[in-house]
């Protein structure tokens, strides 16, 4: 016959148990949250033409899903503006490291993969977001003004899906920005879109090259972004217009284009490959 005491010791044993069951499961619970938060923690990131606007809105949010970040200008007269990107990612608990360059020359592209095996040990997603752009006629367009768009819209990224092709790690992520314009035509954007118009046979056919190494490849596709990279080349009336194309009646914000990157490099995307993404609140569709 179990004693008052017996009874006791028992029932303190199984609230013991209980307790610490619960607190197990409630750490677990917190672990899982955490990595959820955090689904790039370990992972290293290189943003290309991140100083400002959407590059630097994605360095940030990499950085902020827990990835290293190599940050990527193109001139040194705006290093200031990259230091303001290297401290946003830092501010969200990330390390970030600088390197610059002209990506239409090869060597410049092999120092900023250098950067992230010499500042991180490697990289696994690679976003190839720097370009320039330039609306005016091609009539109208000089042999200096079409190289410098195909430098960095094209060659540049030649270069830098070649390093990124033996570089990147199993498992990794390449995500490329490309144009809407690619769904439509818009008078003075000619050599722009001609220029970006790789993009989306590179991200089709490198899928298929790295497959098997599960690393991805896809592209996506904005709309005209609430900018200076798009007011640079747009009137107040244009900007208006190109606003009214949207089924919102408006341009989009980097709150807007973010998410769609976030997704791709995450582990979620895995089975996303080779596919470019359109992101235009219905500015135009495909």
């Amino acid at each position: 016959m179990m004693t008052e005491n017996h009874s006791v010791s028992r029932r303190s044993v199984l609230t013991g148990a209980g307790v610490a069951a619960l607190a197990g499961a409630a750490a677990a619970s917190t672990g899982a949250q955490a990595a959820t938060a955090r689904p790039l923690e370990g992972k290293v990131a290189i943003v290309s033409g991140a100083r400002n606007n959407m590059g630097r809105a994605f360095a940030v949010k990499l950085g902020a899903m827990g990835a290293d970040v190599v940050v990527h200008y193109h001139r040194a007269e705006t290093r200031d503006q990259a230091e303001e990107t290297v401290r946003l990612v830092e501010a969200e608990g990330a390390r970030a490291a600088l390197t610059m360059g002209d990506l239409g020359q090869a060597g410049n592209v092999r120092a900023m993969y250098d950067t992230a095996a010499q500042a991180y040990g490697g990289v696994d997603i690679v976003l190839t977001n720097a370009g320039a752009i330039l609306k005016k006629p091609l009539a109208e367009f000089s042999d200096q003004e079409f190289e410098r768009l195909d430098a960095i819209n094209n060659r540049g990224l030649f270069y830098s899906l070649r390093e990124a092709s033996t570089r990147i790690r199993d498992g990794g992520r390449i995500i490329n920005t490309g144009t809407s314009l690619l769904a439509g035509a818009a008078p003075g954007y000619t050599i722009y879109s001609g220029t970006k118009a790789p993009v989306e046979e590179y991200t089709r056919m490198l899928a298929k090259e790295l497959g098997a190494k599960r690393i991805t490849v896809n592209s996506f596709a904005p709309g005209p972004v609430d900018t200076p990279f798009f007011h640079a080349q747009e009137t107040a009336q244009s900007a208006a217009y190109a606003a009214r194309l949207s089924t919102e009646q408006r341009l989009a914000l980097l709150d807007d284009i973010v998410p769609i990157v976030a997704f791709l490099a995450s582990p979620e995307s895995q089975w996303v490959n080779g596919q470019t993404v359109w992101i235009n609140g219905g500015y135009l569709t495909r």
